[in-house]
């Protein structure tokens, strides 16, 4: 195995880098993957290194940048979080805010929530947050749907094609100052939103007829055959702004068959979440 050469270690529970340490064993450091004893080699001819005193690891590199990130979020108390978006079918998201600096009261690592164990949960006033560093596994769909059923906002952060030897300033600036790692796995104020809005839509069953596929009773009239409107999904339905969603009945509903049902807003064409909050408030006044 390649020697991995690494410039932080762990002492006692601290990542330090090697230029905190004393040259040799005298650092008193540990390899961040295995926990082995490590050697600050501190020469003139090679860069200065963390190597291992007997048994190299091949997960040195990758757990230093989770440790890293951690480090980074502990120290600072902050974090950019990227725009907040409602997911729509078939057109662009509607959003719902730009990314923002958030500053949080607290910090917990690997602390269990309920049978979640997130890499870093923020506390912000009363809400949480979960933050998911994703170095070599991103999150799958089982804990997706954990999150999703515990309904609390979490964030991946993709560090998985980041340069294994980046340093801490270089992680700050991924942390604090840029959004293109980060991606939100659930929002809770999109997800209550979208909810609320597909309960006001009206729903209308898709229809097979020969090759393509309609629904009956199109709000805006796209087609009209012997004076009923009606739609044709793919090419009207999937262009307008009235779409929310199409949805598998069985996905919501245990039947053994599918059938395909639209959301849709009517002639509201909603286009901001201004337009959203208007829509809303008129449908719970009915």
């Amino acid at each position: 195995m390649k020697a991995i050469h690494l410039e932080y270690a762990l002492k006692g529970d601290r990542l330090v880098h090697i230029s905190e340490v004393e040259r040799g064993l005298k650092c008193d450091c540990a390899c961040p993957g295995c926990g082995e004893k490590m050697i600050a080699r501190k020469g003139e001819k090679m860069s200065h290194h963390f190597a291992h005193r007997n048994a190299e690891c091949s997960h040195g590199l990758e757990t230093t940048l989770h440790l890293m990130a951690k480090a980074v979020l502990e120290q600072e108390k902050k974090i950019l979080l990227p725009q907040v978006e409602i997911p729509l079918y078939y057109r662009r998201n509607l959003t719902i805010s730009d990314a923002i600096l958030i500053e949080f009261d607290e910090i917990f690592l690997e602390t269990r929530l309920d049978d979640i164990v997130p890499d870093v949960l923020i506390r912000v006033g009363e809400r949480l947050l979960m933050i998911e560093i994703w170095v070599t596994h991103k999150i799958d769909d089982a804990k997706r749907k954990k999150i999703e059923d515990a309904g609390i906002s979490t964030i991946e952060i993709n560090l998985s094609n980041e340069n294994r030897m980046i340093g801490m300033d270089d992680m700050r600036k991924i942390l604090l100052d840029n959004v293109e790692y980060k991606q939100w796995v659930y929002n809770k104020v999109a997800m209550d939103y979208k909810e609320r809005w597909l309960s006001a839509c009206n729903v209308k069953k898709t229809i097979t007829r020969g090759l393509a596929l309609h629904v009956d009773g199109c709000p805006i009239s796209a087609r009209v055959w012997h004076g009923k409107p009606y739609a044709n999904v793919r090419d009207d339905c999937f262009i307008c702004a009235s779409l929310v969603e199409i949805v598998h009945f069985n996905e919501r509903m245990d039947y053994s068959y599918d059938e395909e049902f639209l959301y849709c807003c009517g002639t509201t064409k909603i286009q901001t979440i201004s337009e959203l909050k208007e829509y809303l408030r008129r449908a719970a006044c009915k």
